[in-house]
């Protein structure tokens, strides 16, 4: 039978970066579509458009990146 309160599960340091980047671009872009509803909300359509396409930078520049990953 195995102790497993000797046992710990370390995340390593590439994954607390991994972790750490994901957090970082998913906390943007849900800043920018809370900051897109409200734009929307308030009939703010040039602010709305600045928002949406600073949404669209930061979705091209992940599916980049998902591309350079493969």
């Amino acid at each position: 039978m195995v102790d497993n309160s000797e046992r710990t599960n370390r995340v390593s340091s590439d994954d607390t970066q991994t972790i750490a980047h994901i957090n970082h671009v998913t906390n943007g872009l849900h800043n920018l579509t809370n900051d897109l509803y409200e734009d929307l909300m308030e009939r703010d359509h040039e602010k709305a458009k600045v928002k949406a396409t600073n949404i669209c930078k930061l979705m091209s520049e992940l599916i980049h990146s998902l591309t350079d990953e493969i």
